[in-house]
């Protein structure tokens, strides 16, 4: 009798699936870990922003403060006019621009978040016969850009 002989590269149909299955979860388990690390670092990033903006609204909120306690100090003198007051008081803090010029001043500051951004707030200062509501109203409360843009729209097509 003949003995039966059997190739060498004789692989059953449950060794090519257990293969494939094998292949599939690492690249899955790859996939997975990829994008964990990304969501981490995002998470990261967005802690350290959020860290940075509240850092720079409180200190805005002190700002506002000492501008408030500026504008009482102006309005408790009682002088004839109330903006020159405010002016000359506001000029010794600094980092603020005051803006006279229209029938409601606009007095505007910033406070650094990081090195790239930047909290700028606008303030309306109020007439001082209508003084119920406070004495400014906060017209702007942003987030601005301090780094310097430089474009770059050539394409470079031939070399």
């Amino acid at each position: 009798m003949k003995k039966k002989t059997y190739p060498v590269a004789n692989i059953g149909s449950v060794s090519l699936l257990m293969v494939f299955i094998i292949l599939c979860l690492v690249t899955f388990a790859t996939l997975s870990l990829s994008s964990a690390a990304g969501d981490y670092k995002y998470s990261k990033d967005t802690a350290r922003h959020n860290t940075e903006y509240y850092s720079a609204c409180n200190e805005a909120e002190r700002k506002l403060k000492e501008i408030d306690g500026i504008l009482w100090s102006a309005y408790r003198n009682r002088s004839d006019d109330y903006y020159a007051d405010a002016a000359a008081l506001l000029n010794t803090v600094e980092g603020i621009a005051l803006d006279l010029s229209s029938d409601e001043p606009i007095l505007t500051f910033e406070e650094k978040i990081n090195e790239d951004k930047a909290l700028k707030i606008v303030l309306t200062l109020n007439n001082s016969d209508n003084l119920s509501g406070g004495f400014y109203r906060i017209t702007s409360w942003q987030e601005i850009s301090t780094a310097g843009w430089e474009g770059n729209d050539r394409l470079k097509l031939i070399e």
